[in-house]
């Protein structure tokens, strides 16, 4: 099992697994106080998954210095489901058009400020920075999400969805990312990602970060935050989605974001917005997408790890996926 990937790359999956195990069963009672399911019911699953013959990834390899790794093959990758080695199926690189669906916070803590300016530069230089194939939508939330434009490869009329935007209410963010995810994951493209712009603070959803990212993780679509925060505020941009966590302290943003394969950002200034928004877009444009077929397999969730021959590389993919 050591073999290429050597010590490091075992003691990962095995840390992984270690980690993994201990919060399934938080993960599962969380859900099922969230969304309904029975937590006693050995076979309870998401009602919005059917069965599952064949499990995409999205993965992001990156260098020690945040460089994205290209050009690898798979052979380069071990990937294993419940600790499991599984074959590969499809391996897939190079250029593909993408699927974005811009979820923007409208909630009334969005007015204050500059925060929905930067909102508009942020959605501006997203649709910007898409090209010929490539398709997007806008939503928005505040208690709930609201489709302004739906997915389309016309970019401008996407972004002249902004226009019709009032910020008022309160903020169910982590409720919005996991509705927008279930509209991301029936487009065609295998590049997608939901790519939240929030002052991060969520005071009305029923879901919690880790399950609203759970499920998004279950469905492979990536999910992105851009930070627009008060820079007033004591704490940084990772910090501000002020959800409470066992034994105090607040939830991170990371917490929305890391289960599916993508991370949060910064967006308070026009530079660290740009380089955000090119950082994610180099994630899809640039991250390798494979498949293989489960076999064998009991139902319930199954925890992923994926491994790659490249010494201190960072490999970003979804955490795992449910079986029926």
């Amino acid at each position: 099992m050591i073999g290429r990937y050597g010590w490091a790359g075992w003691l990962q999956m095995h840390v992984q697994e270690f980690r993994s195990s201990s919060r399934i069963c938080l993960l599962a009672l969380m859900l099922a106080a969230a969304v309904g399911w029975p937590a006693t019911a050995q076979n309870a699953r998401p009602t919005f998954l059917a069965g599952v013959s064949r499990v995409t990834l999205n993965v992001v390899v990156r260098d020690d210095r945040g460089r994205a790794i290209t050009g690898l093959a798979g052979t380069d990758f071990q990937v294993f489901d419940e600790g499991r080695p599984v074959n590969l199926s499809d391996f897939r690189i190079g250029q593909e058009p993408v699927s974005v669906g811009i979820l923007v916070d409208t909630s009334g803590s969005m007015s204050l400020g500059d925060r929905l300016a930067t909102a508009r530069r942020a959605t501006d230089m997203l649709l910007a920075n898409l090209g010929s194939g490539d398709e997007a939508a806008l939503f928005t939330f505040d208690r709930t999400l609201h489709e302004v434009s739906p997915f389309s490869q016309d970019l401008a009329m996407v972004g002249r969805g902004f226009d019709r935007i009032t910020p008022f209410g309160s903020t169910s963010l982590h409720d919005a990312v996991a509705a927008a995810a279930r509209q991301s994951a029936t487009r065609g493209s295998s590049r997608r990602a939901i790519i939240a712009i929030t002052d991060g603070f969520d005071n009305s959803s029923a879901l919690t970060a880790v399950a609203a990212s759970n499920i998004a993780s279950s469905i492979d679509v990536p999910v992105y935050v851009l930070a627009v925060a008060n820079t007033s505020l004591p704490v940084g941009p990772r910090e501000v989605a002020l959800e409470p966590v066992e034994g105090g302290g607040v939830a991170r943003l990371d917490d929305l974001t890391r289960w599916t394969g993508g991370a949060s950002f910064a967006a308070e200034t026009p530079a660290q917005t740009s380089l955000s928004v090119r950082q994610i877009l180099s994630d899809l444009r640039t991250g390798y997408v494979m498949a293989f077929a489960p076999h064998d397999t009991p139902p319930g969730w199954h925890r992923l790890t994926v491994l790659v021959a490249r010494r201190g590389a960072t490999v970003r993919t979804r955490a795992g996926f449910w079986i029926g």
